[in-house]
């Protein structure tokens, strides 16, 4: 488990980087929250609340991320099937147009 942070890092697509989750930081606050929780010094529902709110946030930049790129595939699709009808179009008319003659 040790070389998950190092792998996931090294196989993370660089114009993406910002949308991963923040393994260091949530591995971070993990060992951070169970000190605090060792010493007594927290209670364990505040570090879950705190925890959650944390991942929530992880969370939604992931899911906004997805959101953004299906917004943008779907372009792409409208598009290429707006090709695609234009170029059927144009050979349906010249087929006809050879049969005419």
């Amino acid at each position: 488990m040790v070389e998950f942070g190092k792998r996931l890092k090294e196989r993370q697509i660089q114009e993406w980087k910002g949308y991963y989750i923040n393994y260091k930081l949530m591995k971070k606050k993990v060992k951070q929250y169970n000190n605090e929780i060792e010493a007594g010094a927290v209670e364990r529902r505040h570090v879950l609340k705190d925890f959650s709110r944390m991942l929530d946030n992880e969370i939604e930049t992931i899911v906004l991320f997805i959101l953004e790129q299906q917004g943008l595939l779907a372009s792409r699709i409208a598009e290429l099937n707006e090709q695609q009808d234009s170029l059927c179009g144009r050979s349906l008319r010249s087929l006809i147009s050879i049969f005419a003659e």
